[in-house]
């Protein structure tokens, strides 16, 4: 997209360029029309200046006493590449903070940042700024329960989003939270699970004013995947578990939470390989539109169509891939301490990144948790592009890397982190996720993706100018112009909302 002064720039030269010719300095007159010129327009990804967040409940904040009175910590983790400075408002108090190029800022935020009041509006935004772009992720952790989310600049925001979460027989607490970005903001909820005043299926809308939030979190033990949320103006949306186990009745309990994607930038294909030192993952697939079909590899861990809203879970014990027929979002999530030997982890989730909107330069954070052993970095890339990976500047192990198989043209790798500021530097696109997990008695865990794409890149045609007919050879001086300075907005398509439809996930056939 052209900017205002672009276009009166390529005014002036046009208009000059007739001046010559007219003169008699610009040789003979064009005959034929120059081809467009297309250019890409600029491309949003989730290094930005502003950001509107939020922490939804963490059991150990809202009932301290279920985790032993510990304290719970909210890091936020600001990575850049180039030297900045910016600020973090909460609760009408800024705190200042700078970033060198190249390195990361942890900020310790207010444990009230927290949203503990279910169904309400509350004036509990985070809002940060920053003058050049930075990567932003946030960590709510205490001894026994973590988790983590990469946050999303405003302007990759959007107005029509399915919340992905979990549920658990044992624990209550699947959730979500609304953030406005602008005052008067209208957003309508379709429950797929009851609230305390709010049936399933029945739509409600909540008015929010800039940096305001709203929660809402199942008081029994139902699942909030599926909700839809759509608003009227582009708002941020976050969600998870107040503490779930993974599977429901494996040990233990943890808290996630993810900042999901608006639906129109949702994927068709999606990779996931196994955390470090685990046996097994659980993936979530939702899918956006009616009559969506995906395609796995392995082949066969999914059977039938899914309507928009409903989804289906499937485990793997390895890499794996899949293509739908319509932009699906897909989880993948760590499964309890209890569920294999390796005794390594509690449960997480991370929202995994559709190749169509993976990266070729981050610059990132990796936060270390207390009394963990390392942080991990899994990757997907083209088999082909292995050998231009760089992580910092040093090409990556390809030994670490393993062809997807079959006729994917894509390898999947676990390559060892420390934590701090990183840069991963490839010649085609990647997707990449960071995680940390403790072990024994301290098996908490997070999981977040590295950086992602928040637009598509649309060609921008900038037409060339029509000739303008040859002057007779007079006096030069031309008549006043005034260049045309006109421009035309983008337009923003947004999806058709659809009503929810709930779905049992036994109903689909699933393999393991």
């Amino acid at each position: 997209m052209r900017s205002d002064n672009t276009k009166l720039f390529q005014s002036v030269l046009f208009l000059a360029s007739l001046i010559l010719t007219a003169c008699g300095g610009g040789g003979k007159a064009a005959t034929q029309v120059a081809a467009p010129v297309a250019a890409l327009a600029p491309v949003i990804t989730s290094a930005g200046t502003d950001f509107y967040l939020t922490l939804p409940d963490h059991l150990c904040v809202s009932n301290p006493a279920s985790c032993n009175n510990t304290p719970v910590t909210n890091k936020m983790i600001v990575a850049a590449a180039v030297a900045t400075t910016g600020n973090v408002i909460f609760n009408g108090v800024t705190t200042p903070f700078s970033v060198a190029a190249n390195a990361q800022t942890v900020i310790t935020l207010d444990p009230a940042v927290v949203l503990t009041a279910n169904e309400t509006v509350q004036a509990k935004g985070i809002h940060v700024t920053a003058l050049s772009p930075v990567s932003v992720y946030v960590v709510s952790e205490n001894a026994t329960s973590a988790d983590g989310y990469l946050a999303l600049p405003t302007p990759g925001l959007g107005t029509q989003y399915y919340v992905m979460s979990y549920a658990s027989t044992r624990y209550t607490g699947s959730e979500f939270a609304v953030v406005a970005t602008q005052n008067a903001t209208t957003v309508t909820i379709t429950p797929t699970a009851a609230g305390a005043t709010k049936p399933a299926g029945a739509a409600f809308t909540v008015m929010l004013n800039i940096g305001e939030t709203y929660q809402f979190a199942n008081p029994a033990n139902a699942d909030m995947t599926g909700t839809l949320v759509a608003a009227d103006k582009p708002v941020g949306v976050f969600s998870g578990h107040r503490c779930t186990d993974i599977p429901s009745g494996t040990g233990y309990c943890d808290y996630l939470v993810e900042q999901l994607t608006d639906v129109s930038i949702w994927g068709k294909i999606y990779h996931t390989s196994l955390f470090s030192g685990r046996a097994r993952y659980t993936v979530r697939v939702i899918a956006s539109q009616n009559g969506t079909t995906v395609a796995t590899m392995p082949a066969g861990l999914i059977a039938g169509t899914l309507n928009a809203g409903q989804f289906v879970d499937v485990v793997l014990t390895g890499a794996g891939e899949f293509v739908s027929n319509n932009p699906v979002m897909v989880a993948q999530f760590m499964r309890g301490y209890a569920d294999d030997t390796a005794f390594k982890g509690d449960p997480n989730m991370v929202l995994v990144t559709p190749a169509e909107m993976g990266m070729t330069n981050a610059t990132f954070g990796v936060h270390g948790l207390a009394g963990t052993t390392g942080e991990f970095m899994n990757v997907v890339t083209e088999t082909a592009a292995l050998a231009t990976l760089k992580l910092d500047t040093v090409a990556v192990n390809a030994a670490l890397f393993t062809p997807m198989g079959g006729t994917s043209i894509y390898s999947v790798g676990t390559i060892p982190v420390t934590a701090g500021a990183h840069s991963l530097a490839g010649t085609v696109a990647y997707s990449a996720l960071i995680y940390d997990y403790g072990i024994s008695w301290n098996a908490v865990s997070y999981a977040y993706p590295v950086a992602t794409k928040l637009s598509w890149p649309v060609a921008a045609v900038v037409p060339a100018p029509v000739p303008a007919p040859v002057p007779a050879p007079v006096a030069c001086v031309p008549e006043s112009e005034t260049p045309d300075q006109s421009v035309t907005k983008d337009q923003s398509v947004q999806p058709d909302t659809q009503t929810h439809q709930g779905v049992d996930n036994d109903a689909l056939e699933c393999k393991s």
